[in-house]
């Protein structure tokens, strides 16, 4: 019994704790499109509700053995949300689009979008109004 708590104590103690940052990132910057492909991509975008919205993201260093998420603040609200976890292709590109509706929409208020890769950080974050048009 001894020798069975003797191993036992520190194995206990790298299990239970914080998994350490491996890889760090040096640069984590996410953009909003208007096109699939190519085209303007920036910090800030605007679209009328039925509109596809396209995000991006890239990270350095490459994380491709990590899955990243989608975080997201609608329009009023005070607390980021988590949504859909997309992939991290081998070159450190994540994106992910999505049809905007009707209850989207707000004149005012923008929804904010960012990319996050558990125990390796956020990136920034990015503004999208959601109009209901002319």
């Amino acid at each position: 019994m001894r020798r069975l708590a003797t191993w036992m104590l520190p194995l206990l103690v790298v299990l239970l704790s914080e998994p350490a940052l491996a890889h760090p990132t040096r640069s984590f910057d996410a953009c909003a499109a208007y096109r699939r492909h190519g085209g303007i991509c920036s910090d800030t975008a605007t679209y009328t509700f039925g509109d596809r919205v396209f995000l991006r993201a890239r990270v350095e260093p490459v994380h491709e053995s990590h899955d990243a998420f989608v975080t997201f603040l609608r329009p009023g609200a005070d607390e980021w949300r988590r949504g859909v976890s997309v992939n991290i292709t081998e070159t450190g590109r994540m994106r992910w689009s999505f049809r905007s509706k009707k209850q989207d929409a707000d004149q005012t208020d923008p929804w904010r979008f960012r990319f996050r890769i558990p125990g390796h950080g956020a990136s920034d974050a990015l503004t999208v109004f959601i109009l209901f048009g002319e």
